[in-house]
């Protein structure tokens, strides 16, 4: 059936090009996780130009894949984030990746992974208050 405009694009239509839409931006983001990955694999504290920068992107990354609908993506960059933040003795930073972390497994259905996270958060926490 051709609507009289015979323009309009059939339902399979938009689900072909929203798939190949949402491959198209899963690319980048990809590519970005694959290179951030790299440069955090060393321990210490990465040689960047803007640490700031770097935490903020990082987090935007992992916030990027949870818009997409892919929490594992999401959990390997939060992951990653909370590694950054820990070099970086970053208390805050921390706090939110593993409030992130723990959310992303509760809606997975994963409590016992949850739990380990909660309970750094609460030492992360800890630590947080000792040192005001």
């Amino acid at each position: 059936d051709q609507d009289p405009e015979g323009e309009r694009p059939g339902a399979r239509d938009g689900i072909r090009c929203s798939l190949s839409s949402d491959s198209a931006l899963s690319k980048p983001l990809d590519e970005a996780f694959s290179l951030w990955k790299k440069l955090l694999e060393n321990p210490g504290i990465p040689a960047v130009r803007s640490l700031e920068q770097t935490v903020s992107s990082l987090q935007l990354l992992a916030l990027l894949y949870r818009l997409q609908d892919k929490p594992i993506q999401a959990l390997e960059s939060f992951l990653l984030l909370r590694s950054l933040c820990q070099r970086l003795r970053d208390n805050l930073g921390m706090a939110n990746s593993l409030c992130q972390l723990t959310r992303i497994l509760l809606q997975l259905k994963c409590p016992a992974q949850a739990q380990v996270f909660l309970e750094e958060l609460e030492l992360c926490l800890g630590e947080d208050e000792g040192s005001e």
